[in-house]
């Protein structure tokens, strides 16, 4: 295999070390703004891809590879860009430039998807579903080399034929004077028009670079890796939001809460609890009975007290950044239980259960005109008797035909029925709102128009909050410890960072939590991630920091579990980073180098799962040293 990932300056280095790809041969394009061109690493290669959904762009997993030639999922290996509706990299300035938060490989191919910071605002091109044949003519596209530029600005696109199909690739030519892929162009898409429809068939894997700059011209072939055969992978890594309610899967956010907080949440109303002294309804996972799948599923139940109007709308999860698309599909599994199966359920009341989505412009689902796959509404006094009892039912709403472009605030579980009284109770399971934009829940560069720090230079008091012991100001008058944004360098984005300082004035016990950004509806998932660049100061740098106390500083962060009230502290939270160092700021001391960004990033989803994250705080902990310590910190995102 002939490699083709290029670089703009070790691209010798990359010749024969990395994947392949660039279109020699063919023509300027901006027909096809799905065309995304990858920037890894300052200087390390840049690759071609396609963009499959707006977060998500498909490439060759090569691309990723680290140091070692290995892939791995997660965080990229360095630094990743995307632009993606640009066909003119050099000169223009539309579609959207932005970060790649996560790398997502294929198990078995030369494939990889990688999750972007920000949504493309280009349309994602469709996925074929019909196998290439030999003979059929297609088109290729990528960034990468030509017969005459090394380092291209422009999107190219030819034409070649498919010669033969094995398994996973099929092999293209373009014969003599044909359009062929180089390097540069690995991960860039082979596609076909079907009636009017674009279909992306694969993405480049290898070349015999025929053509290509410091290459012989001859017949230009290549390797593609299929993607039609694998559609069902692609689609199912589409951001979104699917529990089980079991371990290690989104937890519910509250527990037998009322959704009171503002138009369109439903309420309660005549509604008390089912039995027992519980004093009103119920929401919340239990180990009990037959789950859907798994151990546990979420209980609900109540008791209607009023034969002409009652209802409860109990909140489960605020999902905060979900955004729905066109193609977005709300679908659940529901358990009624009947008098047989728990003595305090009346009659059928157990039916009139549905799940609801309030979004945040105060509209709700229960209200649309949608209907669910049985052609009932998904209001829950529509459910009404069209749920069989002592049954598992699914439920499918496809609440993008009525709801696109809207963002999802609450997702709760209702009961509404005029009627009868009695008490009603059962389970819900394998909760899914699939296909939708999830854009980070908090992201800044500290740059004009993005988040600003809540706080500066202010102590964080108040437990689990860390406060403040043996530290003061790091020079000038200073009386304590400093955090604010800054316009210094070397910044590591833009033109401002945050700064931290302070001087440590105990060599047994010394701390300072400073308190940064106050956050709301930001709930933790299993994939939750606190990433930041850091930039610790040496005495070289700042004559007023002493040997290696600028490292032992870190963020740290404040969980809230609505279910029982509790806090917790991410720094006691026994987590440690993509480095194996515990997040402690202690713990960091000496493990992050001096004048130089490091970029730091911990998993949140073990230690607190389903807990809101309610601050942000940078922390300074050393007992051994004192003396000065100052630096930056940049580019914090949470993402999921």
């Amino acid at each position: 295999m002939r490699a083709f990932c290029a670089s703009a300056a070790a691209a010798l280095v990359w010749l024969g070390a990395g994947p392949a790809a660039a279109i020699t041969g063919g023509a300027d394009t901006a027909d096809h703004p799905f065309v995304a061109q990858i920037s890894i690493g300052a200087t390390e290669r840049s690759c071609s891809g396609a963009l499959v959904h707006p977060q998500l762009v498909l490439t060759a997993a090569a691309c990723f590879a680290d140091a070692q030639g290995t892939v791995r999922g997660g965080d990229p290996a360095w630094p990743t860009t995307v632009t993606v509706g640009r066909a003119n990299l050099a000169g223009g300035t539309g579609g959207t430039v932005t970060a790649v938060t996560d790398v997502v490989p294929h198990p078995d191919r030369d494939l990889a998807l990688a999750r972007l910071e920000a949504p493309a605002t280009a349309a994602p091109v469709a996925i074929a579903t019909a196998a290439p044949e030999a003979g059929e003519t297609l088109s290729i596209a990528g960034y990468g080399r030509t017969a005459t530029d090394w380092v291209p600005d422009r999107l190219k696109q030819g034409r070649s034929t498919v010669t033969a199909v094995s398994g996973a690739t099929f092999a293209i030519s373009s014969g003599d004077a044909g359009a062929g892929v180089c390097r540069g162009d690995a991960g860039g898409p082979a596609f076909r028009d079907r009636d009017g429809t674009v279909e992306l068939l694969a993405v480049h894997h290898d070349s015999n670079q025929a053509g290509c700059l410091g290459e012989p011209r001859g017949e230009a072939t290549a390797t593609e890796t299929r993607v039609d055969d694998i559609r069902a992978w692609i689609v199912g890594q589409f951001p979104g939001f699917v529990t089980g309610l079991e371990a290690g899967q989104p937890a519910p956010h509250f527990k037998n809460a009322v959704d009171d907080t503002g138009a369109g949440h439903g309420g309660i109303r005549n509604v008390v609890g089912v039995c027992c002294e519980l004093t009103g309804p119920e929401a919340d996972v239990r180990a009990e009975g037959t789950p859907h799948g798994g151990r546990q599923a979420l209980m609900y139940s109540g008791k209607d007290n009023n034969a002409t109007s009652s209802y409860a709308y109990t909140k489960v999860f605020k999902p905060g950044n979900l955004r729905v698309r066109a193609s977005t599909v709300l679908s659940y599994w529901i358990f009624p239980q009947s008098t047989t199966g728990n003595r305090n359920v009346t009659g059928s009341n157990s039916t009139c259960v549905a799940v609801d989505l309030v979004y945040t412009d105060g509209k709700n689902l229960r209200d649309s005109a949608l209907v669910d796959q049985r052609g009932n509404r998904p209001h829950p006094a529509h459910q009404c008797n069209k749920l069989p009892l002592d049954t598992w039912t699914q439920v499918v709403v496809p609440i993008g035909e009525a709801a696109e472009g809207k963002q999802i605030a609450t997702v709760s579980v209702g009961y509404d029925q005029p009627a009868n009284t009695g008490g009603y109770r059962g389970y819900v399971d394998d909760i899914a709102i699939t296909d939708v934009i999830a854009p980070a829940p908090f992201a800044t560069g500290l740059e004009t128009g993005q988040p600003a720090p809540t706080w500066s230079d202010t102590v964080s008091t108040g437990a689990p909050r860390g406060g403040l012991k043996n530290v003061s100001g790091v020079c000038c008058s200073l009386t304590g410890p400093e955090t604010g944004v800054r316009a210094e360098t070397p910044t590591h984005g833009g033109e401002k960072m945050l700064m931290f300082s302070g001087k440590d004035d105990n060599a047994t016990s010394s701390h300072a939590y400073t308190k940064v950004f106050q956050l709301s509806s930001v709930f933790v998932t299993p994939s939750t991630r606190l990433s930041y660049w850091i930039y610790p100061q040496s005495t070289t740098s700042n004559r007023h920091v002493t040997g290696q106390n600028s490292t032992c500083v870190a963020m740290d962060a404040i969980f809230l579990d609505h279910r029982d009230a509790t806090q917790l502290s991410l720094r006691d939270a026994d987590v440690v980073d993509q480095r194996g160092n515990a997040v402690h700021p202690r713990a960091q001391c000496t493990k992050v180098p001096l004048d130089q960004w490091t970029y730091v990033s911990v998993p949140l989803g073990a230690a607190a799962n389903g807990r809101e994250i309610t601050q942000l705080d940078i922390g300074y902990d050393q007992p051994a040293n004192t003396g000065g310590y100052r630096g930056w910190i940049d580019d914090i995102r949470i993402t999921h």
